[in-house]
């Protein structure tokens, strides 16, 4: 078997339905499967930079529960890379595939050769070399057996092809055999020892005032039935942090807000005031809990994570349950009694009633210039799109602006960028391949939309029908701020750091073949979203909206 021919039906077997790239690599392989016309099993979708097919990968890959590919000739390794760094700090299995030069060209300072597995040694979690063709097989089902069991995280495959298809071409050998258990996330679900279920439930007995605080890890594991069924049982609140969004309906009374930096007043008093928080697939970053003040570091945890490594990583005293969310959350609710807790419930509904009463307020405050107040926007959006649609926000005020403001659904799914600005529009079109039949929504800043514009181009070629949604403000909105106080003494020349000039990015998407619907007010809003779900092309709405900082308190002691 050659390595083209082994890829093609390595890729049918796993379920690769789409494969993000930037030119040169793997051309052979290419043209065979697409010699199969409708019959072929994979897609490839080439963007217009290394990056951008990076960030789609990422994307497909939280879309879909399963591992996201994007692949690049030698000197695009560096460029693909920034996306791979966004999916080592999402969790995501995703598999990146660079090409080089053969080994007699390493060393001798040949055209664009570089050493790629140095770029890459930081953020992935399997880090690989194929010089021969015979390594691709073992190497290939390395990359997704690592990228999908225990922490998802990227791997890297060096391949030996650049432009000289040797690797393609090359015959693999006979060790040629496939495990499609990795093609999805995630391949097993490991339990959590019964002594230490055991202890955990003693502790939820001993609780006063349980909090459930739930995850990216929770979401990767699709354990939102299984939260809510223990968190009625217990008669224990839950609070999620912007990952955790889509675990359950936003509307149930249960739901007590979202948690840490990105988060909401109402869930980091009652994670302030927890006497037991039960961490379920999160990593207890400073972001998910306001730099461990949301709970302090003094309070009783137990943590849930498919990562022994994390258990009381940053909360000592914690019960440790190591393995899978949805697995671990079933063997809690088989062995808690039923509990109740009226007072704490009361207590932490007040938190949630204040700070929704202020978000109304927000969202019903009409601007004197008619422009758009972003809460508005959010608030419209989810009036507008349906129960099952797929919300990709990018990061910063993106983040904020969505995950506090918009009301989700258990039937619909959340994703924002794990750090970097711009992500989010590749990354709508890799989630819209992984989910054709639904409303993939995305939802970004002008100062994100600047980093890919082009792919606009990418979403027309290939008929990726999204609905992107720019909050444009004329502004870096996240950094005003900072720099409006940094340059007090020359605002003129400090403004130039943060305010944007007036481009139009609804004239940019005509111009790249998309659908293009410009907002001036708030009324304006649904209507766009409902023609933007009955045009034939992606459309981008651009939305003139006001320059504010994000005022809404994260937490009040």
């Amino acid at each position: 078997m050659t390595g083209y021919d082994y890829i093609s039906k390595f890729f049918e077997k796993y379920g690769v339905s789409h494969v993000f790239y930037q030119e040169a690599v793997l051309r052979v392989l290419m043209r065979e499967i697409e010699k199969k016309g409708d019959k072929a099993a994979t897609k490839f979708i080439l963007a217009h930079s290394e990056q951008a097919a990076g960030c789609m990968a990422d994307g497909y890959a939280r879309a879909s529960g399963k591992p996201g590919v994007c692949m690049c000739q030698s000197i695009g390794a560096g460029n693909m890379v920034g996306a791979i760094y966004d999916a080592w700090l999402a969790n995501t299995p995703l598999v990146c595939v660079t090409a080089k030069k053969t080994p007699v060209y390493q060393y001798k300072n040949s055209y664009q050769e570089t050493d790629h597995r140095l770029l890459y040694e930081a953020v992935t979690k399997f880090n690989g070399e194929a010089i021969e063709g015979e390594q691709i097989p073992f190497l290939f089902r390395n990359c997704f057996q690592q990228a999908t069991t225990g922490k998802a995280r990227p791997t890297h495959i060096d391949i030996t092809d650049h432009q000289g298809h040797v690797a393609e071409m090359a015959e693999v050998g006979t060790d040629t055999g496939f495990e499609p258990v990795y093609g999805n996330y995630p391949a097993y679900r490991p339990t959590a020892p019964k002594e230490a279920v055991e202890e955990a439930v003693k502790a939820l007995k001993a609780a006063k005032k349980p909090l459930l605080i739930a995850g990216r890890g929770a979401t990767y594991s699709g354990a939102g039935e299984e939260l809510v069924a223990l968190a009625t049982k217990i008669d224990a609140p839950i609070v999620t942090s912007p990952d955790g969004k889509g675990l359950m309906d936003e509307t149930d009374p249960l739901w007590s807000g979202i948690v840490g930096n990105y988060g909401m007043d109402c869930a980091n008093r009652s994670a302030a005031n927890a006497d037991l928080c039960v961490f379920i697939g999160t990593q207890t970053a400073d972001q998910t809990t306001l730099d461990w003040q949301c709970p302090p570091k003094s309070t009783k945890c137990i943590q849930i994570d498919i990562d022994a490594s994390e258990l009381g990583k940053n909360y000592t005293d914690t019960i440790g349950l190591p393995g899978d969310a949805k697995a671990v959350l079933t063997q809690l609710l088989e062995a808690a009694p039923e509990m109740k807790h009226a007072d704490w419930r009361k207590e932490v509904a007040g938190y949630v009633k204040a700070t929704l009463d202020e978000y109304d307020e927000r969202i019903n405050r009409v601007e004197e210039s008619g422009l758009v107040r972003q809460e508005r926007l959010c608030s419209e959006i989810m009036k507008a799109v349906p129960d099952d649609a797929v919300i990709v926000a990018d990061t910063g005020y993106s983040a904020q602006w969505s995950a506090t403001m918009m009301r989700t659904k258990k039937t619909q799914k959340y994703f924002r960028a794990a750090g970097s600005l711009g992500w989010a529009f590749p990354a709508s079109l890799g989630a819209k391949c992984a989910c054709p039949d639904k409303e993939v929504i995305c939802f970004a800043g002008d100062g994100a939309m600047f980093y890919y514009l082009p792919e606009m181009e990418t979403a027309h070629r290939y008929g990726i029908k999204t609905i992107t949604i720019v909050n444009n403000n004329n502004a870096l909105g996240q950094s005003a701020s900072g720099l409006t106080v940094v340059n007090k003494e020359m605002p003129d020349k400090g403004a130039r750091h943060f305010r944007f000039t007036a481009p139009s990015f609804s004239q940019l998407a005509k111009t790249f073949g998309l659908n293009a619907i410009e907002v001036h007010s708030p009324e304006e809003i649904g209507p766009a979203i409902k023609a933007a779900m009955a045009a034939k092309e992606g459309t981008v709405i651009e939305v003139h909206t006001i320059e504010q900082n994000f005022c809404a308190p994260a937490f009040r002691k």
